[in-house]
């Protein structure tokens, strides 16, 4: 019995260590990025610390210099620069582990105008942070311009993922709502998401399992199997784009609260970067603005 006994003790330890190593791993994603680094970021009273070199895959951000012997550090941006040296027990202080500088990532990326997020159900850092074109294009008084901009910097999300769609053979829909740039619906092998725009990131806010007659959203003329997040309260009518990247084409077209969809069109659609103007979208908002 003692024998017995002490195999079920190592065979649970056997298979506990590699969970406890998972469980500590932690991730750093820039810009959707994810970065790798030669000394493994860490957590320490509620604050991750990453290497050093890390913080210079900021947009615009560098270390100006280090002074070993005072242990003080200097990061520049072209707007602003902050001094940094080592102070036991604040979360703000950059500290020394191993010969090596590591430094609090939120603090400093948050300070340099970056949107910071945990992901708790992927232990990942999720920084983003744009150059002031792409800031220039969200805010532009061109909707497509300000839409493509939307769709494609960097998304970030605290919510845990969903699995299981249907397979959407190389297409995707795409649905904004009318006249806005700022929100968007993107759906992808059988699965809906909706981003807002905010700061530095698209920010997922609610995903759902399409699927089934139950939990009906008119977003997806059809059920919701499983859902996470705050669910969208949608009004206005969309317009979408229905992409096929196999083909090489986009149908367009708008979507009534009623869930009756109404196509307008068939144009050339490739890639996002080829993203185009709705006419009769854009027409509509004029006689909206002339009444």
């Amino acid at each position: 019995m003692k024998w017995k006994s002490f195999f079920l003790t190592c065979f649970a330890v056997f298979f506990m260590v590699p969970t406890v190593q998972a469980a500590t791993s932690i991730s750093v994603v820039v810009n959707d990025r994810p970065l790798e680094t030669d000394v493994a970021p860490f957590i320490k009273n509620g604050t991750t610390f990453v290497p050093l070199r890390t913080i210079e895959q900021l947009e615009g951000i560098s270390i100006k210099s280090w002074n070993n012997k005072t242990k003080t550090l200097v990061i520049a941006h072209p707007t602003k620069s902050m001094t940094f040296s080592v102070k036991p027990n604040q979360s703000e202080s950059m500290l020394i582990k191993d010969n090596r500088v590591m430094v609090p990532i939120r603090f400093i990326a948050e300070n340099f105008n970056s949107d910071v997020a945990w992901d708790a159900n992927t232990k990942t850092v999720q920084v983003a942070k744009l150059n002031e074109k792409t800031k220039a294009d969200l805010n532009s008084d061109d909707i497509t311009k300000a839409r493509l901009a939307a769709i494609t910097i960097p998304r970030i999300t605290t919510l845990k993922e969903l699995t299981g769609g249907q397979s959407s053979a190389g297409s995707f829909k795409l649905l904004f709502p009318e006249g806005e740039s700022k929100a968007f619906f993107w759906i992808d092998n059988g699965i809906a998401e909706y981003f807002e725009v905010k700061g530095n990131a698209a920010w997922l806010t609610w995903s759902g399992i399409i699927g089934g007659n139950e939990n009906k959203f008119w977003i997806t003329n059809s059920g919701i199997s499983s859902e996470v997040g705050q669910r969208p309260k949608i009004k206005d009518r969309m317009f979408f784009y229905y992409i096929s990247t196999h083909a090489g084409q986009s149908q367009y077209g708008y979507l009534p609260s009623t869930g009756k969809e109404t196509i307008l069109g068939t144009k050339d659609m490739s890639k996002l970067d080829d993203l185009f103007p709705i006419l009769e979208e854009i027409e509509a908002d004029q006689m909206k603005k002339t009444e």
